[in-house]
């Protein structure tokens, strides 16, 4: 372990002083540039205002190219956040999952152009959405007052009988006599609505300097549930002030103030970087920035407006590109652990600062990767040529100490902090990403391997002996026994467009990895813990989790378990455009089947292989305003039924104690209504 610490500072200090030169280079060049015009221009005429073209793909080329100015009406441009665009979206995936590559991939080229001195990008949606039978049916465990996991998915009014009835009256109840009980409520769907406007500016210093952000307001802000007058009191009960005493008498809404009557504020800053960029070497970005690879199941930008979920990573980036090769490498600062943070000094601006430094979770990571740009990728696919872009992936992260379980998590003044275990952890991790493309074909893979140790676990087997778990629960020694990680994964998505790309037929298959030795499917109850199989477990974590906003469906590993883990899944699919023009307009609808299994059917509720099937139904339509096609006013509506089969069900031993209720379907209905600018 020494030796790796001190190869990982030594590393550290590399990526340190090559930034540092980075940046001496970009300023000797620029003054060099600056000197040799001012030498042969005394009185340089003023340059025209130029709009930006964010996420374009193409290698800027050292000659200053035309400013792009908003097109008129009626004019032609290519898609601001699809790199497909140009060969007619034979690229273009399903319009529920994403809207094109994210700009975050760091294969992907930002700008092409001169910039205007601030943009801003973004989304605002309303998003409603009906569910029924979501727990389906089991919910509360029958004779006993545990919830099992399908319990966060049952309303909390559905068999529960309200003091004055839930229909105003009683009921007959056997044992109870005619009127001996008030009324049950009989309730099994859930129905909300919720909003976010989302905000990208950019601040364009010059050509090649740049500070970008990504703004959430009203994130995900459940509509009606700031009432007027609401508030939260020390033990996070609902209250009502003067101004409504009541919900019935909240006349307005209040905007959401966190620890008042929401646990968020109404602004979220997600993100926040510089982009420096030296022609001749590369670009260095530096902040916390949105991170992409691939398809998207290990790191994904989370970008279309019907996602919630993203990785957002604090990061120092140097990326290059070499005869069409581009070659990056990052510094992450994923996790610095205990941080001194003191509430009274803060109000003198004093600066908080890492306490521990053995506690981080250091990570780094390295790529290589080949992809044409969009202009390339168009006219070789016009030629009739087969185009394969494609990249490997390689991360190394890191924990020695952890400081998880402490009783001061700010370390202020000189009060104890608690106990400090180690974790002992060490991954490899990597990723290869292959995209074949011909004519309207697209073939596209993403393969993951995660391989590495974990000295202690973040949970615990059992109780304290000592009663003191309250402070030590996450951690309890495994008396120097390692646990081995091994996880893999893998997606595949093919598409094959007909009648001038307006009919799609595809098919979607991934795979990520399980493990006998645990139960369940989803990391909504925390951690899996390893559990002791008859001839003791293999001490291999082997459960490997897509990044919750690669999506496939709309009700089991979207909603139910959260994000797909230890299953496989076939989607075969079919997408037709009615209206489907170059100005950005689309009208279309789509369907798709999924079949869902667990690999180590130990794993599941049911203990069967066979999770169930869904059927997705998706109709969309997107205007053509805007300067971009992709900008304008959007509507989508989504059905989703799914028959849950024997690994959702009560497994043999809970069947023949007289459990009953589960295996009832679920449905879904989601609207969206949004703007993209």
């Amino acid at each position: 372990m020494q030796v790796t610490e001190r190869w990982v500072r030594w590393l550290r200090s590399t990526l340190l002083a090559g930034g540092t030169l980075f940046l001496l280079s970009k300023v000797l060049v620029h003054a060099s540039v600056v000197f040799a015009q001012s030498a042969a221009q005394p009185e340089p005429s003023p340059s025209p205002p130029a709009l930006s073209g964010e996420n374009s793909q193409e290698e800027v080329e050292e000659e200053e190219k035309p400013p792009r100015l908003r097109l008129p009406e009626g004019s032609v441009a290519p898609a601001r956040s699809s790199p497909s665009s140009t060969a007619s979206s034979k690229t273009e995936s399903n319009p529920m999952q994403r809207e094109g590559q994210p700009p975050s991939d760091p294969t992907i080229a930002p700008w092409t152009t001169p910039q205007t001195l601030f943009e801003v990008h973004g989304y605002m949606r309303m998003r409603g959405e009906f569910i029924d039978h979501l727990f389906l049916g089991r919910g509360r465990i029958p004779g006993n007052n545990i919830n099992d996991f399908f319990a966060y998915w049952q309303p909390l009014d559905d068999g529960v009988a309200p003091e004055g009835g839930c229909s105003g009256g009683r009921e007959t109840a056997p044992g109870l006599g005619p009127g001996g009980g008030w009324s049950v409520c009989d309730q099994n769907a859930l129905a909300f609505a919720n909003l976010r406007l989302r905000l990208e500016p950019s601040i364009h210093l010059s050509d090649d300097v740049r500070v970008r952000m990504q703004i959430d307001l009203l994130d995900n802000l459940v509509m009606g549930s700031t009432p007027s007058g609401l508030q939260f009191n020390s033990n996070w009960q609902r209250t009502y002030g003067t101004v409504a005493p009541a919900q019935v008498f909240a006349t307005t809404q209040d905007p959401p103030i966190a620890g008042i009557n929401s646990f968020s504020d109404s602004i979220v800053v997600r993100r926040a970087w510089g982009e420096v960029r030296n022609r001749g070497l590369g670009e260095l970005r530096f902040g916390r920035m949105g991170a992409h690879w691939g398809l998207g199941i290990l790191f994904n930008d989370g970008r279309g407006i019907d996602q919630d979920h993203q990785t957002d990573v604090d990061r120092i980036m140097a990326i290059t590109r070499i005869f069409g090769i581009y070659l990056f490498g990052a510094w992450d600062f994923a996790s610095e652990g205990m941080v001194y943070f003191d509430p009274v000094d803060h109000w003198y601006q004093r600066v908080s600062f890492d306490r521990v430094r053995m506690d981080d979770v250091d990570q780094m990571v390295f790529g290589v990767a080949r992809r044409l740009s969009p202009e390339e990728q168009a006219q070789a696919l016009a030629r009739r040529e087969m185009v394969l872009n494609g990249g490997l992936l390689f991360m190394y992260r890191t924990q020695n100490l952890s400081t998880e379980g402490v009783r001061n998590p700010f370390g202020a003044h000189s009060e104890p902090i608690g106990p400090i275990v180690r974790r002992g952890y060490e991954t490899f991790t990597g990723d290869i990403w292959v995209q074949f493309l011909y004519e309207s074909l697209r073939l596209e893979v993403e393969a993951v391997g995660i391989f590495g140790t974990i000295d202690n676990l973040p949970f615990t087997f059992g109780s304290c002996p000592d009663n003191s778990c309250i402070d030590r629960t996450i951690f309890v020694p495994n008396n120097g026994a390692k646990h081995n990680i091994l996880q893999m994964g893998l997606a595949f998505e093919g598409e094959y467009r007909l009648l001038n790309d307006q009919l799609a037929v595809s098919f979607y298959f991934g795979i990520a990895s399980g493990d006998a030795d645990t139960e369940g499917l989803s990391l909504r109850g925390g951690s899996l813990r390893q559990l002791d199989r008859p001839g003791g477990p293999d001490r291999t974590l082997s459960t490997f989790f897509f990044h919750p906003a690669y999506r496939i469906d709309l009700l089991l590993f979207r909603n139910l378990l959260g994000q797909i883990g230890g299953s496989y899944y076939f989607r075969p699919g079919l997408s037709y455009d009615f209206i489907r023009s170059s100005f950005g307009q689309l009208l279309g609808a789509r369907a798709d089947v999924v079949w869902s299994r667990a690999v180590e059917p130990i794993q599941t509720w049911g203990n069967q292989a066979d999770l169930g099937v869904e059927i997705d139904l998706h109709a969309y339509y997107r205007s053509e305003d805007g300067p971009d096609p992709l900008d304008g006013f959007t509507l989508s509506l989504m059905y989703g039924i799914l028959f849950p089969l024997g690994g959702l069900n009560y497994n043999a031993a809970q069947l023949a104690s007289g459990f009953s209720g589960g295996g009832q379907n679920a449905q879904t209905l989601r609207l969206i209504l949004g703007i993209n600018y």
